[in-house]
């Protein structure tokens, strides 16, 4: 399999921890600039968007959280939705909106104004942030050993996006409970070789 892919997206992030956590270790991958258009994304994604995976047969599967699943059918185990599959749908769905507010942010600052952030929308993007977190932070992911599960997943890859966007946004609160889960699982293979560079 080949997966076109960019370092900072935590969608990409997101697919590259499924993929090594369910032994595709084998996957090949390729940057691609989802902004620049560039012609192989274009090929298998009309949409230009990241991550996209191109399996063995030929079929492109787009958007993080359907790769996800797909693997999760082709590999039952390990399983990435764990014993509590709803909590820890549950849990990821408040970890998404994070990584949605803040790659909206990012894009409300690239295509309007750098003052995005200021705006009604903006203001609405950076409360799902604050309050997504401090909803996870409440009630954190648990990881103990093994393979971690969706809600472990998300919930590191927020963070993480969010503390590489934000470095030392003032209005980032207090999370020592998911704090320590992403120190937890840094040193972790599939986390470290996917951090966002």
């Amino acid at each position: 399999m080949h997966l076109l892919i960019n370092t900072t997206s935590p969608y990409t992030r997101i697919a590259r921890i499924a993929l090594a956590e369910k032994g595709y270790a084998d996957t090949t991958t390729e940057l691609v600039d989802p902004w620049g258009d560039t012609p192989n994304l274009l090929q298998a994604n009309p949409s230009g968007r990241v991550p996209t995976l191109l399996t063995g047969d030929g079929h492109a599967l787009t958007e993080s959280l359907l790769i996800l699943l797909w693997l999760e059918h082709q590999r039952p185990q390990p399983s990435l939705l764990g014993v509590d599959a709803t909590g820890a749908v549950a849990r990821a769905g408040l970890a998404m909106g994070v990584i949605d507010a803040a790659v909206h942010t990012l894009i409300g600052r690239k295509i309007t104004t750098p003052s995005f952030d200021a705006s009604p929308v903006g203001q609405r993007r950076r409360r799902t942030m604050v309050e997504g977190l401090q909803r996870l932070e409440a009630d954190a992911p648990a990881y103990a050993v093994g393979t971690p599960v969706i809600d472990v997943i998300t919930a590191v890859v927020a963070l993480d996006y969010v503390d590489f966007r934000f470095p030392k946004a003032a209005w980032m609160p207090a999370l020592p409970r998911l704090r320590a889960l992403a120190a937890q699982l840094a040193p972790r293979a599939s986390f470290e070789a996917s951090r966002p560079v």
